[in-house]
């Protein structure tokens, strides 16, 4: 609240060119000791007390002088748009007992009396009651020498917290504290804060199960900057540390579990997949949790993602790791032969069969693990016998009458929406649900681009050790690699690795070094954002190629001034 709202208004005050006989007529009028003095212009200058007028007449000074002559002048004063914390807070500094309230022009507008500066203090007094009883922490105000004089609600709650016992209508707070250890405590900490002259904070336990934390903070007089006070702040942290320990216990048995992972990716992975990014690292995981069963996955992701490598990685970390791993490509074998390559044949089951017969894929994969990739392929005619096999667990070879027993895992794998076949008839249902027990989605490498780099720098040793090279690649040529869509996902990636690592003249590959297609739709997100040596080689090994700026605008995917503008800037000449 502002001071003018207990500021006593239309205050008695005397004018600097008045008399002093005029000035105690005054006071005796209006029962006063004193009153501010004011100029013609009504501003304030000084103040004058009955002590002036006493010393006038020890001193012999005529009563009819000017008031002036005997005022007190530079007396403080308080603007009236001002808070009364400040009021209260001058008249406690300079020990004052009135304090003239003036306008902006310097008016006298109101005196802070006496009266008004204790109801301004018990204003205050009760504000600050609240603000102490409304915090969460236990607060205790001890004096110099340690012995609590005030506290707060919350110190009720915590000392009933402490002692667990039917308090009467005699209960004192401070006879319970004195009780449980915790005065002696506050003394402690607030004396070694009153030696110190800094906070002092430690934890204190009681009893068995209780943990306080108390800080003690000296408050100094601004007088004579010595410490007349200390308030100490009490907080229960028994379930802040029992939370801790159950933190710490289950931060520990992530690392264990973090370390089992981390020992199974290491054993299992080797230098065969790189899964740096978190959807990849996801993928991962599950399929090692997945490999320590024999539930039968599909495998679904577009073409090119590494379905067949995390289908190796599923049979090589399970138990069956040690038996047969048979991979067969329901679309690369012709349909007429699919059934023999699947299911085998006794002799002379057909014409050109062996005498004594073949076993089928599924036999030969007993005990083992077999992986039908891009099962989508798979006939309608077979997708039924496979059902019943997967299902049984047994397998009738063509021409033959005699069921046999096989025990294996079955993996399946398709870079088609099959779900979307099943609903137009393309695929039995029957089928997709028996293979879809566990699903694992392989995201496309444009939805893992944290890989990009990574798997360019495996495959960059990987074809540097097998063609005897040295090859590395520079940035410019690695942010057109990771901005690039990627169609064909990480088997483009490889590929196109191994092309620049056995065509590239030098043994540093740079963003000229790579095909059109990859700088065409690589370097449109990135073309901006290239070094200005990195563009110009760009640019000019495109024009180099393509003898049009009309066809580098539209392999970079700019306009054919936008590229005429940055020949120009970058001193790119068409002859040369």
């Amino acid at each position: 609240m502002k001071v003018v709202s207990f500021a006593s208004p239309n205050p008695v005050s005397l004018n600097e060119k008045e008399s002093l006989k005029a000035a105690a007529n005054i006071f005796l009028e209006h029962g006063i000791d004193g009153a501010p003095v004011i100029n013609e212009k009504g501003s304030i200058v000084g103040i004058l007390t009955k002590t002036h007028l006493y010393r006038a007449i020890v001193n012999g000074i005529s009563f009819d002088a000017q008031v002036e002559l005997l005022m007190k002048r530079g007396i403080k004063t308080i603007k009236a748009d001002q808070p009364v914390e400040k009021a209260w807070q001058m008249a406690w500094d300079y020990n004052i007992g009135r304090l003239p309230v003036v306008d902006e022009a310097g008016k006298l507008v109101a005196m802070m009396t006496r009266t008004d500066l204790v109801q301004a203090f018990e204003m205050l007094y009760h504000d600050l009651d609240a603000i102490i009883n409304s915090s969460y922490d236990s607060i205790v105000v001890v004096d110099e020498h340690g012995e609590p004089v005030k506290y707060n609600d919350a110190l009720k709650k915590l000392v009933l917290a402490m002692d667990d016992q039917n308090l009467g209508p005699e209960f004192s707070i401070y006879k319970l504290i004195s009780q449980n250890g915790l005065k002696a405590a506050i003394k402690d900490v607030s004396l070694q804060a009153l030696d110190k002259k800094r906070p002092i904070s430690f934890i204190k336990k009681f009893g068995s199960f209780k943990e306080i934390l108390l800080t003690a903070n000296p408050i100094l007089s601004k007088k004579n900057s010595r410490v007349f006070r200390v308030m100490v702040n009490c907080r229960d942290i028994t379930d802040l540390t029992n939370l801790k320990k159950e933190l710490q216990t289950t931060k520990e048995l992530t690392e264990v579990y973090q370390l089992e992972l981390e020992k199974l990716r290491s054993q299992w992975l080797g230098h065969n997949i790189v899964c740096h990014s978190q959807p990849m690292r996801k993928v991962i995981d599950l399929t090692l949790r997945v490999a320590r069963v024999d539930s039968t996955v599909l495998i679904l992701g577009d073409s090119g993602v590494g379905k067949e490598v995390v289908a190796g990685l599923l049979h090589k970390a399970g138990h069956r790791s040690n038996l047969p791993f048979i991979r067969l490509n329901c679309g690369a074998i012709p349909e007429n032969l699919l059934e023999s390559e699947l299911f085998g044949y006794e002799g002379g089951a057909f014409t050109g069969a062996r005498r004594e017969g073949k076993p089928g894929l599924l036999e030969l994969a007993h005990k083992g693990t077999l992986f039908l990739d891009e099962i989508a392929e798979l006939p309608p005619a077979l997708q039924v016998k496979l059902l019943t096999a997967i299902q049984e667990r047994v397998v009738t070879r063509l021409g033959g009458t005699k069921p046999i027993q096989v025990d294996l895992r079955i993996l399946a794998a398709t870079n088609k929406n099959i779900y979307s076949m099943v609903e137009k008839g393309l695929f039995r249902a029957d089928l997709y649900y028996r293979l879809n027990v566990i699903p694992i989605v392989i995201p496309s490498l444009k939805e893992r681009k944290e890989d990009i780099p990574f798997l360019i720098s495996h495959f960059l040793q990987k074809f540097n050790e097998k063609h005897v090279q040295i090859k590395s690649i520079d940035s410019a040529a690695m942010d057109i690699l990771y901005h690039y869509p990627w169609p064909g996902n990480v088997r483009e990636l490889e590929n196109l690795v191994e092309r620049l690592v056995v065509i590239t003249p030098g043994d540093i590959i740079v963003a000229r070094d790579l095909p059109i297609n990859v700088l065409n739709r690589g370097s449109t997100y990135s073309i901006n954002g290239l070094l200005p040596s990195s563009e110009r080689e760009i640019i000019t090994e495109l024009y180099h190629r393509l003898q049009s700026t009309r066809k580098v605008a539209e392999a970079l995917g700019i306009s054919q001034p936008t590229v005429v503008r940055k020949m120009k800037k970058l001193n790119i000449s068409k002859k040369s």
